[in-house]
């Protein structure tokens, strides 16, 4: 009987739980690390954020305090002629302590430049319609004034104006003060700074404008970027803060910690991406998924290994079971057969002594034929009970098997008819068994008529020999080979096959699913086997057909084994009479020719 898996649901639930406790611990494991390597990337985009916030806002009130100086020195001296030199040196003494800055100037109140760190070089242009000079010259309470980024029209880069409204001594316009402060500087100095590959830190005016970018972004300066985070919500919330989004520029999801400054309408950003935040647990991730496959391994292994050992010893409690019950029948069925022979011995001498007297009553010696023919029948069934029980005479040979079923093959195609093709897979050349070899051509000749009766649409019915190290399955009571090898010999078919509980019955005297004959077919085959110190295995699965395999422990071939390497009763002469017992019921099982032909009518 087939094992029911149901039956290893509940002792294995331990194991599945393990799993499943592996799975929900590596989750759990992996959600909580996730979660603080996203902590630590808002940490650290808050910080830096800071940081750069802070140097940034010291660097403009560096530039307001010289522009300041400056404002004031020119006032003290309001007669002072254009391009002055002293007053030039100062300037450029100044722009000396303030590398971020690329020129200083001052602006007259017609809107040209009366004082320049760039002179000679610098082109007398007006720069009335520049918008920082108009924002001083409209509001005289303006303060320091950043301007949007603006190309430079002497040497053509970008820079941001920082400047302070000078006022003459009676309050009205007197020029501007400007600082030209250079993006490249806060690009540089934020490239300097390790923010991961694809991070970013920028700086933009409240309104929104990018006045620098690291990376680089030339066409980005300028722009506004008034309706992106965190200008849009983020900072009219908070001067300070972090949140995950995606960068306007390229579209990359971040980190972004940005702060305010206090002194000037600025923004600092610093961006983190994605996979500089989650590389450390990434990492961790891989090791925590390669630790739970290897436990979910371990775990499957095991219960792979119980399910087979819990099957395995099912199966032997199942054969050891069989067997207890097939030697039970064994015994009742050798003593009957013990006994019934008795009295067919008895019976078949009594007419033997009755014929001569009968000799002029022809009626009557017709009668005593049937009755010995009956007695004859009765006989063979007895030698069948005999065989199941074990106690069958055999007379062992040292058979080479695939010589013998390769000369018994004839009959056997004749038994498997014209429908059913039969394909012979002899494989142990030169491996001989010490066995009856009528019973097994007896035995091939049964199971290839099962397997004929189990194919009646026709089919393919496979004879195969093999040469095996040990039998497949086996039980404990099988006596070992001498060099340690075993002939198997099997016999499979495409048919019906058998369902679960006829294939626990299978073995069992007088049991058949067919209508006719005697069920003693299997029982023979399996007393025979087993006589010969083998084992049978039969697998079958309803739809899939039936496969029989016969193990028998190989002999070392000596120098009676050539004459028995093609049976002689199987290609000339008359069949050996056991031979002929184990054919007599073929007629009752096909309506095909009979395998033995003239030669079995001849008795």
């Amino acid at each position: 009987m087939r094992p029911r898996p149901t039956r290893y649901a509940l002792p294995l639930a331990p194991a599945v739980v393990l799993a499943l406790g592996i799975l929900l611990l590596g989750a759990l494991e992996l959600l909580q690390s996730h979660k603080e390597a996203a902590g630590r990337g808002e940490e650290n985009a808050r910080n830096l954020a800071d940081v750069l916030a802070e140097q940034t806002e010291r660097t403009f009130q560096a530039v307001d305090f010289t522009l300041l100086g400056i404002r004031d020195a020119w006032t003290a001296a309001p007669d002072m002629p254009d391009n002055d030199l002293r007053f030039r040196e100062s300037l450029t003494e100044r722009l000396k302590a303030l590398p971020y800055v690329r020129a200083l100037y001052v602006i007259g109140p017609d809107g040209f430049i009366a004082h320049d760190t760039d002179y000679p070089s610098t082109p007398r242009v007006s720069l009335a319609d520049r918008p920082y000079f108009k924002a001083h010259q409209q509001d005289p309470a303006l303060g320091l004034h950043v301007a949007q980024p603006l190309r430079s029209r002497s040497v053509g880069v970008w820079f941001v104006s920082f400047s302070r409204r000078i006022n003459r001594p009676d309050g009205s316009f007197g020029g501007i003060v400007v600082a030209a402060v250079e993006p490249r500087y806060f690009e540089r100095f934020y490239g300097a700074l390790s923010v991961g590959e694809d991070g970013f830190i920028a700086l933009l005016m409240r309104d929104g404008t990018l006045l620098a970018r690291s990376p680089v972004s030339e066409e980005a300066i300028g722009k506004s970027f008034a309706a992106v985070e965190p200008l849009n919500t983020h900072l009219s919330r908070s001067p300070q803060g972090v949140f995950w989004g995606a960068s306007p520029i390229d579209g990359m999801t971040r980190v972004i910690g940005y702060r305010a400054l206090g002194t000037v309408p600025a923004v600092v950003n610093v961006g983190l991406a994605r996979q500089t935040v989650f590389r450390s647990w990434r990492e961790h991730a891989a090791v925590v998924s390669v630790s739970a496959a290897i436990l979910l391994g371990l775990v499957i292994v095991l219960i792979v290994l119980v399910q087979k050992g819990r099957r395995r010893d099912q199966a032997e409690q199942v054969r050891l079971s069989r067997a207890q019950r097939l030697e039970g029948l064994g015994r009742i069925a050798g003593g009957i057969a013990h006994d019934l022979g008795n009295t067919i011995r008895i019976m078949q001498s009594t007419f033997r002594l009755l014929r001569p007297s009968l000799a002029d009553r022809p009626d009557a010696l017709s009668l005593l034929g049937d009755a010995s023919q009956a007695l004859g029948g009765a006989t063979a069934m007895i030698e069948r009970l005999l065989a199941f029980a074990r106690r069958q005479d055999l007379r062992p040979e040292i058979t080479v098997i695939d010589g013998r079923i390769d000369g018994f093959a004839p009959i056997l195609r004749q038994a498997a008819g014209p429908r059913i093709t039969l394909d012979l897979r002899l494989s142990a050349t030169g491996r001989a068994a010490r066995l009856d070899p009528v019973q097994l051509e007896a035995t091939l000749l049964n199971l290839v008529l099962n397997a004929r009766d189990a194919m009646p649409d026709g089919g393919t019915i496979i004879v195969e020999t093999m040469d095996v190290g040990r039998p497949l399955d086996s039980g404990k009571h099988l006596i070992p080979a001498a060099d340690g090898r075993w002939v198997q010999v099997t016999v499979a078919d495409t048919g019906i096959g058998m369902p679960s509980a006829v294939l626990e019955r299978a073995f069992d005297p007088f049991f058949t699913t067919k209508g006719q004959g005697n069920g003693l077919g299997l029982s023979q085959v399996l007393g025979f086997v087993q006589q010969s110190s083998g084992d049978v295995e039969l697998d079958s699965e309803e739809g899939r057909g039936t496969t029989v395999r016969l193990l028998f422990p190989a002999v070392p071939l000596g120098g009676q084994a050539d004459g028995y390497s093609k049976p002689e009763t199987a290609i000339s002469g008359e069949p050996h009479p056991r031979l002929e017992a184990a054919l007599r019921e073929i007629p009752s099982r096909h309506s095909g020719p009979d395998p033995m032909g003239p030669r079995r009518q001849r008795g």
